[in-house]
């Protein structure tokens, strides 16, 4: 019987180790949790949707409702546009850095990541079918597939009045002699005609193309500039920059190769100081040629109405 019982002792203390090691072990194989989806705010630029741009043609995007929001990370190295529920991007220059991008349109988000490609782009990213993205490219009627509607949400009456002063702009016989021009890789943009009223400043830009090849206006950027003159030492006091969004202008710009036309604008009023001006950058749709005219806020302050 002694034999026997410390035989059994000697079982029980053999078997000991190992359920305490099985009950050691449950707890952290019970605490282990399933993993969890992270939120989409959290997703890593490698997971998020790259969105392919280049310096020399625009990458469209189109969302299910009405854009209210665009922010990107690297603002200074991209080209931004809002036209209702589309987001129109392009590259300031060459090989600019990855940046994330978020959209807000309606009540929701939604967040990309800029790439730049050294090959021209054209591409429309479709977000309309239920959210979920569709992409042609190439196909897209060179980006003609998006609604270019007037920028500024104003009323049917005073979309009317823009278009229809537009159109008496365009018919002015004689240019204005304020001389503003800027010429660049055979290109001479010159503004002929400028004109306020109530809400807008309407300007007419000409344009000679003594190239052989023809000139797709694509972006037109317009910056209001406070404080642009240099102090001493070429140092320059508390500069601001405005963009203004254009209200109006034609649906398709092209300038013909060795013919001269010319382009117009309807943009929000502003008097602006004397130090200031107005900053007009016009891009190519199809080429990297880049012409900037600044007018001088006099001359938009003294302007004749229409």
């Amino acid at each position: 019987m002694r034999l026997s019982s410390s035989l059994a002792a000697c079982s029980l203390l053999a078997l000991l180790p190992f359920s305490v090691l099985a009950q050691a072990s449950r707890p952290l194989v019970a605490s282990v949790a399933a993993p969890a989806t992270p939120h989409p705010a959290n997703v890593a630029p490698k997971m998020q949707l790259e969105i392919a741009v280049s310096d020399s043609s625009t990458t469209y995007l189109v969302f299910p409702g009405p854009v209210s929001l665009v922010d990107v990370g690297q603002a200074p190295h991209y080209l931004v546009k809002i036209e209702t529920n589309a987001v129109f991007v392009r590259a300031r220059r060459r090989n600019p850095p990855p940046t994330p991008i978020l959209v807000r349109y309606g009540s929701r988000y939604w967040m990309g990541h800029l790439v730049y490609t050294g090959r021209p782009v054209l591409q429309l990213y479709d977000f309309q079918d239920g959210g979920e993205l569709g992409v042609s490219a190439g196909n897209a009627r060179n980006g003609a597939g998006v609604d270019d509607a007037l920028a500024l949400n104003q009323g049917q009456e005073k979309r009317e009045l823009a278009e229809a002063r537009l159109a008496k702009l365009a018919a002015a016989k004689h240019a204005d002699s304020s001389g503003l021009r800027t010429a660049d890789n055979d290109l001479v943009l010159s503004l002929a005609n400028v004109r306020n009223d109530k809400d807008f400043t309407y300007l007419r830009l000409k344009l000679r193309n003594t190239t052989t090849i023809d000139y797709a206006v694509d972006f037109t950027d317009f910056e209001l500039v406070e404080n642009s003159r240099k102090k001493f030492l070429g140092k320059k006091k508390n500069e601001a920059q405005r963009p203004l969004t254009p209200a109006g202008r034609e649906a398709s710009q092209t300038i013909p190769a060795r013919a001269t036309g010319y382009l117009l604008y309807a943009v929000p009023l502003y008097a602006a100081t004397d130090r200031g001006h107005l900053e007009i950058t016009l891009r190519e749709k199809f080429g990297a040629r880049v012409l900037v005219l600044k007018v001088p806020s006099k001359v938009i302050n003294t302007a004749a109405a229409i």
